[in-house]
């Protein structure tokens, strides 16, 4: 009797390891105001499992992805997310394989049968293939490429953020190669049963698949032969006849088939302080938008031939909108072409890491997105977080084990938290051990995974639960301060760090300081102005909107000049339209006089009295040109030390005030006085963190003490915060969801 009772356990097992999934329809769609994932026309909340492509967390079969993948799909998660590289499956004898593709895909269902999965699938050309085709290799500026690792014992994309020997993203070899070979690699896929089971597949190429431009950090790509084609074609379809191009270039002799990619010394160099002057330097402005516009195509390319050739409704989307922490290198590999790619029917999502810096990580500290990620659902597409942070966890026998767990959960409660209430989704990244004290299991504390500890998992899945019993409810942002960025500005300043420093310190140190304000702020393109709810916000930041065109500027003023709105403007607003550099184009924008000044040191900023004591600052470089206001109408908030030119205004006009800061400044005490004036709605003046939409208000700290918050409503609340904490509250009513 128990033999056969034992034959029919291990059949059953047998039977339910390898039965087929059912086939699933997945799409992305608008779901009650925000973006999720429909699988089978049933809504998914968009929280997903993900194992990463490196040695120890790569393979589903192997004992620690298995076990850690079991341990998020016991606690809900049916999403799960794996990597694949043509490295995997085209072979040098020009077939496609797609047997370790079955496996991994039976791996995630043998530990989750019910799991949709996504596929990060890398469409870099095999090693072998870039060996055979040097000529179609990226070329640096300034070095040599340096040679290829060995991935049979590294990651396959261990050098990338170096200056690797890669195919040049222009390649149209490449392009045409790939293509092909993915076609035959999906037409094989489907005809696996596990294929079933399959939901979305990621394209994924550039630095570590994240469609960065090789060498960007440090070096300046690409001079090879397919960028100059690439180039060339770029040019025509722009300027169409040479005498155009002459034109913009003002240069007699340049023609489509003899312009050159720019020098070194072109790419380094400005003509107007840290500006690019249109007049002199078109050459090199172009360059930089037909790079961003290569790596654009390349990704709607993939992802429209992945539609087209899978035989019922897929996802697809791609590592691709990073604004933030972009290191300062936005022109030289950044993604500057997002609203092409928004724009794009092939598109269903965007994802990419949280920020790196500043003040990413520390509790205490925001969580954000890279991306401007309310711009990404006002056009419907879904956002996804990749949750990379590693939880400080340490040994349960460390004295510091219960600290480190209170923080672990607290942060990640605090990072779950932000993606939801802008909407969106996430996953989470697991390297496994490899991310966790470098090694083995370790016996005192049982951790295998990043997330692996029973108090943390068990936080996890409670928090989804609270998470997906929203997605019934309509969505809204609670949001009355918006910021306003571009990216088109990176292609007119200067691509050198002494010329991006204020760029980059403005986009990525003034956000943090608002997030300690008080206030809850959304951040969009600015050419996605006509698509807000204008009527919600009562503060609209221009960050880095250094450069507009007509159009924008008439937006500025029907759209957001109006209904005694506060508009605060940074440094150069509008100095270039494209075409040339001029001040008066500043005084159109923030409808103050303004001169143009020019120093030699680094300028201290003297804060006004009005504003508060002990405020002064000072940012680490000297920054040219410099913009004061000369306007008897305006209000004087700050002068320049020893000086009496006026950095920081304010002045009331008819149906709007306009703020202008020349300078920005990066301490919240400074934004929450502006954010009072202005009539916004400030939750706390305790630095926390708050996050507001989706019917849920998170308070996230690390001192903790007793606070007073107050509602929207106007109700005020009272409660004691544990130091290194997050709690959730119906952003409604007050109630306690989650402490």
């Amino acid at each position: 009797m128990r033999k056969i009772l034992l034959f029919w356990i291990c059949t059953a097992f047998v039977y339910i390891a390898y039965t087929q999934p059912t086939a699933l329809n997945a799409k992305v769609e608008m779901y009650n105001g925000r973006p999720v994932i429909m699988l089978n026309e049933k809504p998914e909340y968009p929280a997903i499992y993900a194992l990463t492509d490196v040695p120890g967390g790569r393979w589903s079969w192997e004992e620690i992805p298995s076990y850690n993948m079991r341990s998020f799909c016991e606690h809900g998660f049916r999403l799960v997310q794996v990597d694949l590289f043509f490295d995997h499956a085209w072979k040098e004898d020009g077939s496609i394989n797609v047997d370790t593709t079955q496996m991994q895909l039976r791996g995630v269902l043998n530990n989750c049968p019910n799991a949709a999965i996504f596929i990060r699938f890398h469409v870099n050309p095999p090693k072998w293939w870039q060996k055979k085709n040097p000529q179609e290799n990226t070329l640096y500026a300034d070095t040599k490429p340096q040679p290829d690792y060995d991935w049979s014992v590294q990651r396959i994309i261990e050098d990338d953020e170096e200056t690797p020997t890669r195919f040049s993203l222009a390649s149209t070899k490449w392009i045409n190669d790939a293509s092909e070979k993915l076609k035959i690699y999906l037409a094989q896929l489907q005809k696996l049963p596990e294929a079933n089971a399959i939901a979305g597949i990621q394209v994924a190429s550039g630095v570590y698949g994240e469609w960065h431009y090789w060498g960007f950090i440090n070096n300046e790509p690409d001079m090879s032969e397919p960028m100059l084609q690439y180039f060339r074609g770029w040019l025509k379809n722009k300027y169409h006849t040479d005498k155009l191009l002459q034109q913009a270039w003002s240069n007699k002799s340049v023609s489509f088939s003899n312009a050159s990619l720019p020098s070194l010394e072109e790419r380094l160099t400005t003509k107007a302080d840290i500006f690019r002057d249109p007049l002199k330097e078109r050459k090199t402005i172009d360059y930089y938008e037909a790079q961003h516009d290569v790596v654009a195509d390349d990704i709607i390319h993939f992802c429209k031939l992945i539609k087209e050739s899978w035989g019922r409704p897929i996802i697809t989307g791609a590592f691709y909108g990073y604004f933030y922490s972009v290191f300062g290198r936005e022109a030289a590999g950044g993604h500057l072409q997002l609203q092409k790619v928004l724009n794009s029917p092939y598109i269903d999502f965007l994802c990419g890491p949280n920020t790196y810096y500043p003040q990413a990580v520390e509790s205490g500290e925001p969580y954000r997105s890279r991306s401007l990620i309310n711009s990404v659902l006002l056009h419907g597409k879904l956002w996804l977080d990749e949750m990379d942070q590693q939880p400080p966890l340490v040994p349960l026998k460390d004295s510091a084990f219960s600290l480190n767990l209170a923080k672990s959960i607290a942060t990640v409660r605090r990072n779950f938290l932000f993606s939801f209430t802008k909407g969106m989704g996430l996953w989470f990244y697991d390297f496994g051990p490899s991310g966790f004290n470098g090694g083995k299991r370790l016996n005192d504390h049982g951790s295998w995974g990043w997330w692996d500890e029973p108090s943390l998992t068990k936080d996890i899945g409670e928090t989804k639960k609270i998470l997906e019993s929203k997605l019934s409810t309509p969505y809204k942002s609670d949001a009355d301060v918006l910021l306003v960025h571009d990216t088109k500005t990176f292609y007119y300043t200067g691509s050198a760090k002494k010329h991006s420093d204020l760029g980059h310190w403005t986009n990525n140190w003034i956000p943090p300081a608002i997030f300690k304000s008080g206030v809850v702020h959304d951040v969009i393109h600015i050419d996605d102005l006509e698509k807000v709810r204008m009527s919600q916000y009562k503060v609209v930041v221009f960050v880095n909107n250094w450069v507009l065109n007509d159009h924008q500027k008439k937006n500025i003023q029907s759209i957001a000049a109006k209904e005694n709105r506060h508009l605060v403007f940074l440094y150069a607003p509008g100095y270039s339209d494209e075409k040339k550099l001029d001040k008066t184009f500043i005084e159109s924008v923030t409808g103050m006089g303004i001169q143009q000044i020019q120093i030699d040191t680094i300028a201290t900023v003297a804060i006004s009295s009005i504003i508060g004591a002990n405020l002064n600052y000072k940012l680490n470089y000297v920054v040219n040109p410099l913009f004061s206001v000369v306007d008897k109408n305006a209000i004087c908030l700050a002068t320049l030390q020893n000086n009496s030119a006026v950095l920081f205004a304010k002045k009331v006009l008819p149906v709007y005030t306009s703020w202008f800061m020349s300078l920005p400044v990066g301490n919240p005490d400074i934004w929450r006085y502006i954010f009072s004036q202005a009539g916004a709605h400030i939750y706390t003046d305790k630095k926390d963190i708050v996050y507001s939409g989706g019917g849920i208000l998170t308070i996230h700290t690390a001192a903790g003490g007793e606070r007073e918050i107050n509602l929207k409503n106007g109700k005020k609340i009272k409660f004691q915060l544990a130091p290194n904490s997050t709690i959730l509250l119906d952003s409604d009513n007050g109630e306690i969801l989650k402490q």
